[in-house]
Formats: C-alpha cells, structure tokens, sequence
C-alpha cells in the first residue's frame, strides 16, 4: 500500500493525516469563541500616593 511497507505503517500514516485534518477542523469551529477568563488573570490597581 503506497510503497509504506505494512498495513501497521499504512495505518499510522492515515491517523495521522486525520488526526491534523482534526485539529485544523476544531480550530476553524472555535475560531473566535470566547472561553471563560482565567481565574489568575486579575487585574489589580496600586494607589501610589504623592507626597
């Protein structure tokens, strides 16, 4: 099959291309979906008082 040797190397090449095709297909869905902010990405405010 394709000169790959045995259906084990044939198989792990297919799953591979899927498993990319998977992905690049997952990030398309949830290009601009906003997730939950992060729990430490706080913002706090320091009053520096003038003397």
């Amino acid at each position: 099959m394709l000169g790959l040797g045995s259906i084990e190397i044939v198989l792990v090449f297919w799953l591979c291309l899927l498993a990319a095709l998977g992905c690049v297909a997952y990030g398309i869905i949830n290009w601009n979906k906003k997730g939950k902010p992060d729990a430490t990405a706080k913002v706090i405010d320091i009053k520096v008082e003038d003397k």
